[in-house]
């Protein structure tokens, strides 16, 4: 009953996130499984983009298209990352119920598996050597500080065309840091 409803409250943490995009749900799309209900990512971020157009305060066509084409980055980075995250937090669930790794979580959400997390958790899971252990650990940070300096990067790159107001609300709605 437990595990029940646990997977019941990570579902639920999904379907929120879906939420964030409102047609994104309704337009299907995706690998098939969960992820189809979410949507195709790369629409969902657009979407989610042209939402923050009024939020932004931007009137001017041609400085919304040089922000657009920033912050569309940003998007996708962030919910590369929060996806990766709920697909990392169901993984020990479908593992008990049988899925296992492999990208099984990854999978029903409609995202690329993380293969250094996947690699990790084998080792983890196959009771590997301490030096396997460490070695899958290893890349597993280094997999991870790549996509943090990425998009780093991006954010930098995003607050260079942007007013401090425009990158106060990007920050209050959790896009920049």
């Amino acid at each position: 009953m437990k595990n029940l409803k646990s997977l019941l409250g990570l579902v639920t943490l999904a379907l929120a996130f879906a939420m964030s995009g409102p047609k994104a749900a309704a337009q299907g799309g995706g690998p098939g499984g969960f992820g189809a209900m979410l949507g195709d990512p790369a629409q969902r971020a657009q979407m989610q983009v042209n939402a923050l157009r009024d939020s932004l305060v931007v009137t001017n066509d041609a400085e919304w298209n040089v922000i657009a084409a920033r912050l569309l980055k940003v998007v996708q980075l962030k919910s590369d990352s929060s996806m990766a995250e709920i697909a990392k937090m169901m993984a020990p669930m479908m593992a008990m119920m049988g899925g296992g790794m492999g990208g099984g979580a990854a999978n029903l959400l409609g995202i690329q598996p993380d293969r250094a997390a996947d690699a990790l958790q084998q080792a983890l899971d196959n009771h590997g050597t301490l030096e396997q252990v460490k070695a899958a650990l290893a890349k597993f940070r280094e997999a991870k500080k790549q996509k943090q300096a990425e998009l780093a990067k991006a954010q930098d790159s995003l607050k260079e065309v942007l007013s401090i107001r425009q990158e106060a609300t990007l920050v209050a709605s959790g896009y920049l840091e």
